[in-house]
Formats: structure tokens, C-alpha cells, sequence
């Protein structure tokens, strides 16, 4: 028998991983603003209802109620409908033996077009793997991030290690954001432009010669995580590889240079990263 512990537990985990595969998708998707956050939240919802209907569905077979008396009885029904050859009706009889109903014919012509080279080419794929040294290991989840790289310590941007950057990338452009929308809004907390594509790593609270940094939601050029006290909250880095040059200044709008990032394509490197704040 499946302790009540482990399976609240195991349920908890599933919807971890659902939603940052939600989150995932979305962030490597194109678009911005409100519309990029209703339909992540969107996706978000759909999940936790799916989640939801499978544990309901899951109690119902465990208990031996009497939900589970239709099923058996639908069940029967439906067997002697397919051994009978006719349809079967609760508390009836077969409708007949063997097969009935008109012909349907079968549609000719070409199969429908698989995916094109170019458009293959031009899609972005979450294909580069992104790391960070200063996250903490943690069991089902994402790494914990240490409060020396939030507003509760030096808030200085930690480190991070990458690989797998595609041959033609003109520049490496990165953006850290909250998982979860705030005001309807994707929420920065760094932007940096200008990465050069030889480049496989960032030191802990530097940038590497030719970066260009912009504004964060909280309106500062630079990094800054600082979440709400007593939150606890996740947030995705996203390193795209472009096959252009942006080329922003000092300061740039980040949700503009996102948008560009996105119709541009390239691939993409995704970490996920926790912080609880007290």
C-alpha cells in the first residue's frame, strides 16, 4: 500500500517538472508582454487541471466505490457489443450480430508536407546545455540559488557554464525571468546582449569584455533578483544563440530585444533556478 506521504510527494514533483516544461516551451517561444504571459499562465492552469483529473481518476480506481460499478458494467457492455458485432445498450441486448453501418471511403490523394529544411533551420530548439556552479543541488526540483545572489546578500549574478552553441551563431544573447508573470507582465531580472559565440562561460558577478547590459523590471541596468519576502520563487535563464547581430546599446528594453531574439530563432540553452526567500 502507497503511503498518503509518498504519493503527495510524488504528486508535488510531477507538477514541478509539468510547469517548467510550460515555462520552458513558453520562454523559447516567440512574442512578449501581457500576450506571453496569459498564455503561459494559460498552459500553466491547463496542466494543474490535468494533474488534478489524473489524481481524481486515480482515488476513484483505489477505492472500491461505487463509481466503479458503471465502469465494470460499461465495460461488459461493451464487450458483448464487440463479440456481438452490434452496439451495446445498458440494460439491453446487441443490437445484432456482425457489421453494420454505411461504407466509408477511405480520402486519396498526397500525404500531408513534413517539416521543410529551411523551415527545420529556422526553428528554435532548446539544444544547448546550460549550467550554473553556484546553484545548490536539491532532490526533484531546481537547484537553489544562495542568497549571496539576491538582494539579500551582494545580489551579484552568479556563474554560469554552457555548451553546444551552433556553428553560424553571430551572438549569444541572455535574459533571466520569473517563471511567474507579475502584473500579466514576463518580469526581468537581467538582460545581456553582446555575447560573443567562442564564449562557454560567465564568472559570478562579471561580464565579459563586449557585453552590453539592459534594464531589468525593477528599472536598473543590470542583474537583480529580489522577491518578496516569504516567497518562493523560480526563475528561468535563457541563452540564445542568434544567427545576426543585435547590436543594442547600454540600457536596451529588454522585451524588445526578446522579441527580436525570438523571430531571429537560433537555439536556445534553458536553467531553472530557486530561490526562498524568509
Amino acid at each position: 500500500m502507497i503511503e498518503p506521504a509518498k504519493t503527495a510527494n510524488r504528486t508535488a514533483s510531477a507538477r514541478i517538472l509539468l510547469a517548467l516544461a510550460v515555462a520552458a516551451l513558453a520562454l523559447a517561444g516567440c512574442g512578449g508582454g501581457s500576450s506571453d504571459s496569459s498564455s503561459s499562465t494559460g498552459s500553466s492552469s491547463e496542466a494543474a487541471n490535468s494533474s488534478t483529473g489524473s489524481t481524481t481518476a486515480s482515488s476513484g480506481a483505489g477505492s472500491g466505490g461505487s463509481a466503479d460499478a458503471p465502469s465494470a458494467q460499461s465495460g461488459q457492455n461493451a464487450a458483448s457489443a464487440a463479440a456481438g458485432g452490434g452496439s451495446a445498450v445498458p440494460g439491453g441486448q446487441p443490437s445484432g450480430s456482425g457489421k453494420h453501418g454505411p461504407h466509408i471511403v477511405q480520402p486519396k490523394g498526397e500525404p500531408e508536407p513534413g517539416i521543410t529544411p529551411q523551415q527545420r533551420k529556422e526553428v528554435t530548439v532548446a539544444s544547448m546545455a546550460l549550467q550554473s556552479p553556484s546553484g545548490q543541488g536539491s532532490s526533484g526540483g531546481p537547484q537553489a540559488l544562495p542568497a549571496e545572489f539576491t538582494c539579500d546578500g551582494k545580489n551579484t549574478s552568479p556563474a554560469l557554464r554552457w555548451q553546444g552553441v551552433p556553428p553560424g551563431t553571430a551572438e549569444l544573447v541572455l535574459f533571466a525571468m520569473n517563471i511567474q508573470p507579475v502584473e500579466e507582465k514576463l518580469f526581468f531580472d537581467w538582460a545581456v546582449a553582446g555575447l560573443s559565440p567562442e564564449l562557454e562561460e560567465i564568472e559570478a558577478g562579471k561580464l565579459p569584455k563586449g557585453a552590453v547590459a539592459g534594464r531589468n523590471s525593477f528599472g536598473k541596468t543590470g542583474y537583480g533578483l529580489c522577491p518578496e519576502a516569504g516567497s518562493d520563487e523560480t526563475y528561468m535563464f535563457a541563452l540564445y544563440a542568434i544567427p545576426k547581430r543585435l547590436s543594442p546599446s547600454q540600457g536596451f528594453e529588454p522585451l524588445a530585444v526578446r522579441k527580436a531574439v525570438t523571430e531571429a530563432s537560433g537555439n536556445v540553452g534553458l536553467l531553472a533556478l530557486s530561490y526562498a526567500r524568509g
